[in-house]
């Protein structure tokens, strides 16, 4: 027997389960089987032996005592190693890997006050000369007890905006903020560590801290006004976003507080509280035992820690624990006071318990076992999950499916954790990607994540699909059957090998790129970090410890993996199968009928998801494992050769000579290429990964008056194919994965442009340029992905009729312009588009000889030769003592650069400056569209007021006029109001446009 180990969640409270055994092999439950029913596998790795698991109908199994009920129910301690029991057949690792701890981030520092108050501080130098500092007191709204339901956000108000000593910040370059979640509030100032005349901030940053969370004055006007504060804040958030939010919070999290007392309160408590209310809540939560402080920035470290003693010890020590000596024990995880359910701060007085209802596979081990969610089909039974909610809501347009499992947090602490977590990374994207190809859009509606939860306390597995209404069977269909696939047959080698290479590149990316991580980051990642005590690393250390175990990842222990983290939908149905935790389901209530004109009804039931999940088809292995071709390269050798004009070095160094110039101010290189493209490029050591943007005039204000919308969707067409040449779209995706670069097409009213990303090594801006010559040279103009694309916006035009935020702004840009290409474009507008108009729009502004190329990366390869040099050394941040050298500074050799920077303008010579001159007829740039002028308009057009109709009650309102640009111009009606002043920013020897605030103050110019 293991009484007192489980509890069982009975549809309303936790109940102890004092009956529960564990039963052997071969041992049958206490009841007897049912006559004639087949027996289920006793865990997930036997559903591949069983012949009649391919069924989409699973037969019942034995039944339980009735005392116990659907087992499915059961909790388990949340900390990882309680969970390891979960039947699954885990590959074993190398010898020693989980007694192998991962090594302390050599900079962070960690102590204890006498009166309990926790601090980590962490010396950073980004941005130079300014340092972070957040106090977190652990507690939220699941402390709060059901009369106090929003006090502790109320709290948050009222001693944060009440403090003269944060008031006395304001004006000094220093920021602060407060944020209360379910299980923290947080109180944060990020502030210079001198101010010109030379007054220090570091202390009053902290004293201001200190009378936030422990002397709030607390005054009777200061709770009137944030209690109204928080009431008009109440009204302010509650958007349809928000209201999906707590729908699925509901959901998720039935068996506890997260999903039911939400941080913002109930209206008839927050108008009741009075002072003594809220002193109470303080004196039973804020005290120093009760708080961690976090300090990162560019101090000493002697200069941190002498300042938390001064300003924080005087703080009086309340709930102290007995003995005192208790405060050094560890408090997070599995020695926590709550070990059971969230991982939270151990202290002396109780918390309310919150208990997850954990999906996971059926309990036991090779030897023992429970038999779990007994169910029989053909007496109406169904499988066991959590709540399935269907969140309905004329507001909303499309149709979104939700799945969840919670599962306990595996705390980061040995390098065996850390192969775990390579195995879920390669998981999730070979996954996403898969699941991506099945449509035959670039713009997948799906996305797969598996992710530690701050504020839930726990680990979280969503799937969400997006879907047409009318076409969800599909959209859903589509991705159970390649879930379960991954589960049934894992993954393959070249998947393997490609993203264990794609995921190493992205972690060494994290250490060239330390040293520009600002401080906010590191402390945010320290302050997660700690809530489920993960080991804090520095990003060589990682690095390190990646490269390590990388090597002894395997195919099989990925495919484990998947069963642990998808069985729940990939084995739904199956006795083995961990329980969904909760389905949300976010639908309207009409949809649109085009070939009719009118809005008709929409419905989804419990019942047919429920039977759409467990009757799609399995896949085949050899359908499971059909993998695409991955190109090396995109440009052959053949195809190069023909780009090259005779004598391409005499041309490429003739070429360069005369057209490249170097701006010494800004250091910026500018060069023409042959065509007609402009480049501006500019080199820094501060960035791991390239950006580049190509510009083009035009955008949607190109849009002839019959062809409104021709050019986004034009754009968003190519975006839909994602093909050019003789390659596929996901040949392209995983060309792109294999050289960690990103492109993407965009446009807004004024030019369309293309953003890449690409690494600064192996590669990878050859990689980009190759894909963008084809893209210029060879796009795939597709029939198919001109109906995606127009689709998509006429979604987004029935969207904007229904979102009170989107249709208000919409009304306010038809009253300011008469020009319709400002606005969105209307349905009738897109239904009158075809594949030939939005490919004329597009190759009109998409001419090689009208681009604007503009580039920054480290092609000067510092950075990277920074990153050997230090090998075995660890740095944070670019601090230095006075007066000592910067020792991180990497000189290369005056030839070495000038290689590289020939070897750049070689690439975009080659690839970009040999594309050949556009015969298309560029697009009309002579029509900017004018705004109205205000005086001219009548009050009813200048003040509108409409309704629509929401389930919630609440108001936008939106005021706009026009005003001149960053640089002081503006349209005709600008123009004639300057010189009506007799005001121009060009006046001869005007100082004023060399200020670093000229751009801003144009905009104040009237």
């Amino acid at each position: 027997s293991i009484g007192g180990t489980f509890s069982i969640w009975d549809g309303s409270d936790w109940v102890p389960d004092t009956t529960l055994k564990l039963l052997g092999p071969g041992q049958s439950a206490e009841e007897e089987p049912v006559e004639g029913v087949a027996q289920q596998p006793s865990g997930l790795q036997d559903i591949e032996q069983q012949e009649e698991v391919a069924a989409p109908v699973v037969a019942a199994q034995s039944t339980l005592p009735e005392e116990v009920r659907d087992l499915s129910m059961l909790h388990w301690k949340s900390h990882w190693k309680a969970s390891q029991r979960c039947l699954i057949d885990w590959p074993k690792g190398p010898e020693g890997l989980d007694q192998k701890p991962l090594p302390l981030h050599p900079g962070v520092r960690r102590g204890v006050l006498p009166n309990g108050l926790r601090y980590v501080i962490l010396r950073n130098a980004m941005p130079p000369k300014r340092f972070e500092a957040h106090i977190e007191l652990h507690v939220g709204s699941i402390d709060e007890d059901p009369d106090e339901q929003g006090i502790a956000h109320m709290m948050e108000h009222v001693c944060f905006l009440g403090s003269r000593k944060r008031e006395r910040l304001i004006g000094t370059g220093s920021r602060s903020n407060a944020l209360t979640d379910f299980q923290h509030t947080i109180y944060h100032i990020h502030a210079p560590v001198k101010l010109e005349d030379g007054r220090g901030m570091y202390l009053p940053a902290l004293e201001a801290l200190y009378e936030i969370a422990f002397a709030p004055e607390m005054l009777p006007h200061r709770i009137e006004k944030e209690r109204k504060a928080v009431l008009a804040e109440m009204q302010q958030v509650n958007d349809m976003e928000y209201r999906i939010e707590t729908w699925t919070l509901s959901g998720l999290h039935e068996t506890n507080k997260l999903g039911s007392q939400f941080p913002i309160g109930k209206e008839e408590q927050i108008k009741a509280w009075q002072q003594k209310d809220l002193r109470n809540f303080h004196e039973k939560w804020y005290y120093p035992g009760n708080a961690t402080l976090y300090v990162v920035g560019d101090l000493d470290e002697s200069e941190m820690i002498d300042g938390i003693k001064k300003v924080f010890e005087p703080a009086n020590a309340r709930h102290k624990p007995s003995p005192d000596t208790a405060i050094m024990e560890p408090v997070w995880g599995e020695a926590s006071a709550d070990a059971k359910s969230l991982f939270r701060r151990k202290i002396a007085r109780d918390r309310p318990e919150q208990l997850h209802n954990f999906s996971l596979p059926m309990i036991g081990s090779d030897h023992e076992f429970t038999k779990a969610a007994a169910f029989d089909t053909k007496s109406g039974g169904k499988p066991w999950h959590g709540p399935l909610r269907i969140f309905r809501n004329e507001l909303l347009e499309g149709l979104q499916l939700n799945f969840y499992a919670k599962t306990p947090v595996r705390p980061l602490r040995s390098y065996e954790d850390i192969r775990n977590l390579v195995a879920v990374r390669i998981l999730v994207g070979v996954l996403q990607f898969r699941i991506v190809s099945r449509y035959s859009s670039n713009h997948a509606p799906v996305q797969i994540d598996h992710s530690d939860s701050f504020r839930e306390g726990c680990a979280v597995t969503s799937i969400t699909v997006n879907a047409d209404p009318r076409d969800w069977r599909n959209a859903l269909a589509c991705v159970v059957q390649e879930i379960r696939a991954i589960c049934d047959y894992g993954i393959t080698e070249s998947e393997m090998n490609r993203y264990m290479d794609a995921m190493l590149k992205d972690v060494q990316k994290g250490v060239q790129e330390n040293d520009t991580v600002p401080s906010e980051d590191h402390l945010n990642f320290i302050m997660t970090s700690d809530v489920f005590d993960h080991i804090v690393m520095h990003p060589e250390q990682s690095y390190g410890a990646f490269k390590e175990v990388a090597p002894t990842v395997t195919m099989e222990q990925v495919h484990a993996t998947a069963k642990w983290m998808l069985g729940f939908i990939g084995y739904y149905g199956l006795a083995a199968a961990p329980p969904i935790t909760a389905i949300v389901v976010c639908t309207p209530t009409q949809v649109y009928e085009e070939h009719s004109g009118k809005w008709v009804p929409f419905s989804i039931t419990e019942q047919e998801i429920i039977e759409l999940l467990l009757s799609v088809p399995d896949k085949t292995k050899e359908e499971a494992l059909n993998q695409v071709d991955v190109p090396e390269n995109l440009l052959s050798g053949e195809k190069l050769e023909k780009l090259l004009p005779p004598n391409p070095i005499d041309a490429m160094t003739a070429w360069r000579a005369a057209s490249r110039k170097v701006d010494d101010v800004t250091g910026i290189v500018q060069i023409m290429l042959p065509n007609g493209a402009r480049v501006n490029y500019a080199c820094t050591p501060n960035e791991s990964q390239g950006t580049m943007r190509i510009l083009v005039p035009g955008g949607r204000s190109s849009d002839e008056p019959d062809e409104l919308g021709s050019a986004m969707v034009g754009i968003r067409t190519i975006s839909e194919s994602g093909a050019v040449s003789d390659f596929s779209r996901e040949q392209i995706e995983l060309f792109a994965v294999s050289n960690l670069m990103s492109v993407h097409l965009d446009l807004n009213l004024e030019f369309s442009y293309i953003d890449a990303n690409f690494t600064n090594t192996t590669g990878g801006l050859n990689a980009v340029l190759e894909l963008l010559h084809l893209l210029f040279q060879e796009p795939r103009w597709e029939v198919p992905a001109f109906v995606r694309a127009q689709q998509a916006y006429k979604a987004q035009a029935y969207a904007v009729q229904k979102s009170l935020e989107q249709s208000t702004m919409d009304r306010l840009m038809r009253m300011m312009y008469a020009d319709p290409r400002v606005s969105e474009a209307l349905v009738e507008d897109l239904n009158k588009l075809t594949l030939a108009k939005v490919r004329r729009a597009v190759s009109g502004q998409l001419r090689p000889q009208d681009l604007e190329i503009n580039l920054v990366a480290d092609f000067e390869g510092r950075g990277h030769s920074k990153m050997q040099g230090v090998e075995g050394g660890l740095s944070t941040g670019k601090h230095r003592e006075e007066g000592e050298h910067d020792i991180e500074e990497v000189e290369l050799p005056e030839a070495a650069k000038q290689r590289r920077f020939l070897e750049l303008d070689e690439a975009l010579w080659k690839y970009l400056g040999l594309l050949p001159a556009s015969e298309t007829k560029q697009v009309n740039l002579d029509r900017p569209p004018q705004i109205n002028k205000g005086e001219e308009l009548s009050p009813e057009d200048r003040q509108r007021t409409a309704h629509l109709e929401d389930s919630d009650e609440r108001a936008v309102a939106n005021i706009g006029g026009g005003a001149p640009n960053r640089w002081g111009k503006g349209d005709k009606y600008h123009k004639e109001i300057m010189e009506k002043m007799q005001f121009s920013w060009d006046t001869p020897n005007n100082q004023l446009k060399d200020h670093p605030l000229y751009p801003s103050t144009c905009l104040l110019a009237k």
